[in-house]
């Protein structure tokens, strides 16, 4: 039983030791192989002392267990990654619009020929501090620079 559990030791600090080459923690793929190897162990353990070849079976196990959790871990990160890339072209859709062209504070408007229909005025009541930019009310964010709008005073 002491091989089984410095096997499963070794194996945890081989993925801890992987996790800090990136510097920032474990990843999700790292944590999922480190807690399938885990639980593989554990069962590998059971059933092979049922057959009388706990150690073989722990070995199997852990192995299986963590190639089981990569896979995993790997799914669930490619499904955060999608799942973030939608909401950014959704944001990007909402925030931009074409026929709304954001216009420079106080900057003089071109007047249309007195013939021509005079379009309705979008009254813009956002800005962006930095650049000076106003924008309609729908607007959250800056679509050029991506910083939050705050109202005109």
């Amino acid at each position: 039983m002491k091989r089984i559990f410095s096997g499963v030791m070794v194996l945890g600090l081989v993925f801890a030791g992987c996790a800090t080459e990136g510097g920032g923690g474990l990843t999700e793929r790292e944590t999922s192989a480190l807690l399938g190897s885990g639980l593989g162990a554990g069962l590998g353990a059971i059933v092979g002392h049922q057959t009388g070849h706990a150690g073989a079976g722990t070995a199997i196990g852990a192995g299986a267990g963590a190639l089981a959790g990569a896979l995993a871990g790997e799914g669930m990160r490619r499904s955060k990654e999608n799942a973030k890339k939608e909401i950014r072209q959704e944001m990007m859709q909402q925030q931009y619009q074409p026929q709304y062209a954001p216009q420079p504070y106080g900057a003089p408007q071109q007047a249309a020929p007195a013939y021509a229909p005079q379009p309705t005025q979008e009254l813009h009541t956002k800005y962006n501090p930095r650049t000076g930019q106003t924008f309609p009310e729908q607007y959250k964010f800056d679509p050029n620079t991506g910083e939050e709008l705050k109202y005109l005073r």
